[in-house]
Parts: structure tokens; C-alpha cells; sequence
């Protein structure tokens, strides 16, 4: 057996993907929140998707085609889910912190539309990759069981946002990862789930809530 072939054996073993998992999952974040502050603490976050995309297009067994695919999407089913989530939310600003109703396109519009316009690139098109592109094409012996594997990535997703130092911002992210991960698993594209989480993001800072992700 060679060393090219004991290299592979191993990055494949159970054992490593629980490693490598809990390092990019767990490890990662938890370095960012304490080490890393402010514009800094998006910058683990671009370096692991950097390096994970590259690993993607090298795998064979990775359909490279999936980051632009474009398939036949219900958007009705899509837009639909969209506006009763929007309309709760707003109900639930509405009620409970009426004062941060559209606070940051009000208050700060400069600072609104810049986060508008950088959202893709330092979060949604990275988060996608390693969270969705990367987690279910590595981890999936790991999770055998879907509604496992779902719940497991919601976690993880949830977790990382534990940067920001907020219940709210950690349990939105838990929450709309099922969305996220329902889209991607259906329609097997990360381009429609990129264009997904960036409205959804969008309908967040535009609401009001934008203070709980900075």
C-alpha cells in the first residue's frame, strides 16, 4: 500500500471526519469569538471557504457543476415561505423591540446599503459553501440519517453565529439552516440556496434586526 493510498484511507475514516468536523464546526468559531473582533472575525470564515471550494473542484466525486446549477425551482412555493417568515418577523419586532423597526435603512442608510452589497461575498456565497456544499458532501456517512443530518448542520450553523454574542442571532441561524439545507438538498444547487439566504439576510437588515449580526 502506498502513501498516496494510506493518505486517502484516511481523510475518508470515521474517525478524521469527526475530527475535521468538530475543528471546522466547533473549533473555529469558538476561536473567532474570543481571538477576533469587529471586520476580523469574518475572516476564518472566507479563509476556510477559500480553502474548502478549492478541495471541492479537485474532488472528483464532487459535481463542480452544482455552484451554478440552474434547475427548476418552485419560487412559488420559495416566495411564498419567504413572506409568511418575513411577516412573522416583522409582527414579532412589531410587538416586542417596535424600536428597531427598519433601524438600520432609517437610522444609518450608508452603512444599510454597504452591508447590502458586501453580504454575498463575506457571507452568504461562504457560509453556502462550507455549510451546505462542503457538509453534505463530506459528512454524509457520517449523518446516514437525513432528518439527522439536517438537525446536526442546523446546530453548527447556529453555533458559529456565537461570533455575534447573541441569543438571537444563534437561534435565527439555527432556525433558518432547515430552510436552507430543505432548498439544497431538493434541488441538489448551491446558486438557487445563495440566492435564497441572500433575501433572507436582506429581509433581516432590512427589518431592523441587522444589530444582532455586526
Amino acid at each position: 500500500m502506498n502513501i498516496k493510498s494510506i493518505k486517502s484511507r484516511l481523510l475518508k475514516s470515521r474517525s478524521f471526519c469527526i475530527v475535521e468536523l468538530l475543528f471546522l464546526f466547533v473549533a473555529i468559531p469558538l476561536f473567532t469569538k474570543y481571538q477576533l473582533k469587529g471586520f476580523y472575525n469574518l475572516v476564518p470564515l472566507l479563509v476556510v471557504a477559500v480553502i474548502l471550494l478549492v478541495t471541492l473542484l479537485k474532488d472528483q466525486s464532487f459535481h463542480n457543476r452544482q455552484f451554478v446549477r440552474l434547475v427548476p425551482v418552485n419560487w412559488k412555493l420559495l416566495i411564498t415561505r419567504f413572506l409568511i417568515i418575513s411577516a412573522v418577523i416583522y409582527i414579532a419586532i412589531r410587538v416586542f423591540q417596535e424600536e428597531l423597526l427598519y433601524y438600520l435603512p432609517q437610522e444609518k442608510p450608508e452603512k444599510y446599503l454597504l452591508a447590502i452589497a458586501l453580504y454575498p461575498l463575506w457571507s452568504v456565497i461562504p457560509q453556502e459553501i462550507v455549510y451546505r456544499a462542503w457538509y453534505y458532501h463530506r459528512y454524509s456517512e457520517l449523518f446516514p440519517n437525513v432528518k439527522l443530518a439536517v438537525f446536526v448542520n442546523s446546530l453548527l450553523f447556529g453555533f458559529t453565529h456565537i461570533v455575534f454574542d447573541n441569543w438571537i442571532a444563534v437561534s435565527g441561524a439555527f432556525a433558518v439552516s432547515f430552510i436552507f439545507s430543505h432548498t439544497y438538498r431538493k434541488y441538489n444547487s448551491l446558486l438557487t440556496v445563495i440566492i435564497e439566504h441572500f433575501f433572507y439576510g436582506v429581509m433581516i437588515f432590512s427589518l431592523g434586526l441587522g444589530k444582532f449580526f455586526r
